[in-house]
């Protein structure tokens, strides 16, 4: 297979980000000695996902790839026009899970709530570990492809976990949902990725973790894809995809890509 450049998803792909965001909750947790942190962990994600899914903001957030949690932390700075009216929403969002989540578990006070949101927000940006493996393919494909980042989710926290894992100077092109407004899996945004590398979509592979927004997404324009499948179950067979388990073991299959040259 000719490929001139690779574009990868970021969360899950080449950070953790699920695993990270239980973390941080369970941090958030000491707050409260008396409760259970799994429980508190459980709540606050409950909460949070019937305020944003009640919200008058769910079906642009779905077509952006925003999630609830990305939602307690995000200031959505730098955000396309389209994004305004969830960023001013937002707004009573985030204290409101937080008091929610307490009322839930038998407490009432503002002031712990606030030190909750404060602490989350800490950890989230306290930085997500890279997945193991990550660091060693871009670093591998630096210089022999042309190396892209197409992430769904708000500008502001995409950039700041992007740019804390050390590796933003390898890549030539970087895309946010957030920014465009347009997001995974939506054959435009691909497109809009593709241009901004200089590449075609025939010679260029997407990785990404998520079979609908990554793969599918990917083939709807005719780039081939990888998906990071962690032990899961193929949801369908589709031709131009290569499954693998984890991130390290595409280096084997770079080995047998045949360089090719961008078209710009």
């Amino acid at each position: 297979m000719s490929v001139a450049g690779v574009i990868f998803d970021l969360d899950d792909t080449l950070i953790v980000e699920q695993a990270q965001v239980g973390w941080s909750l369970r941090q958030v947790a000491g707050l409260l000695p008396d409760h259970d942190p799994g429980q508190v962990e459980r709540v606050v994600l409950d909460t949070a996902r019937a305020l944003w899914r009640a919200g008058p903001c769910l079906a642009l957030c779905r077509e952006l790839g925003i999630a609830s949690f990305e939602g307690l932390w995000a200031t959505f700075e730098d955000d396309h026009p389209v994004v305004n009216d969830l960023r001013d929403w937002a707004r009573g969002y985030r204290p409101e899970v937080w008091r929610a989540a307490l009322e839930t578990l038998g407490i009432e006070d503002d002031d712990l709530a606030a030190a909750m949101a404060d602490l989350y927000i800490e950890c989230q940006r306290g930085g997500h570990p890279l997945v193991d493996g990550a660091a060693e393919l871009v670093t591998t494909l630096q210089g022999q492809r042309r190396i892209g980042l197409l992430t769904n989710g708000p500008t502001d926290i995409q950039r700041h976990k992007f740019e804390a894992t050390g590796l933003a100077d390898f890549f030539d092109a970087v895309v946010i949902s957030g920014q465009v407004g347009l997001g995974k899996p939506d054959p435009a945004v691909f497109t809009y990725a593709l241009a901004q590398l200089g590449t075609t979509a025939d010679t260029t592979v997407m990785v990404g973790d998520n079979w609908g927004r990554d793969v599918v997404g990917a083939r709807s324009v005719g780039m081939p894809a990888v998906w990071l499948a962690g032990g899961r179950a193929q949801p369908e067979t589709l031709t131009g995809v290569t499954v693998v388990d984890n991130v390290g073991q595409i280096a084997g299959l770079v080995a047998s890509w045949v360089p090719t040259a961008p078209t710009t």
